[in-house]
């Protein structure tokens, strides 16, 4: 029975060592997560309350509303073009040839 429990011991003694020889897993990197962009982030929004608003925004026709003052402010922020001259025009004047 001495055997049998030396034995016994010897192998718990081996295998807590053996347990505490290995040290902890090393993770895998994970990759880096892109940033939402602002559009990104606000449609998550809208979608996760549940609240249905994607269809309200279409019923109501908001986001046609919202394209329609983009593109009104866009069309006033383009400087105007002068028009082009119509006709001929002279390139032998000099600046002071009309003052005599």
């Amino acid at each position: 029975m001495t055997i049998t429990r030396s034995f016994l011991r010897t192998m718990f003694v081996g295998a807590l060592l053996a347990s505490c020889a290995a040290g902890p897993r090393s993770r895998p990197e994970s990759v880096q997560r892109v940033s939402d962009s602002a559009p990104d982030k606000i449609a998550a929004q809208r979608a996760a309350g549940g609240l249905h608003l994607e269809e309200e925004d279409e019923r109501w026709g908001i986001v046609a509303a919202r394209q329609r003052k983009e593109r009104a402010e866009q069309k006033k922020a383009q400087p105007a073009i002068p028009p082009t001259a119509t006709g001929p025009v002279d390139l032998d004047l000099s600046p002071d040839a009309g003052l005599r």
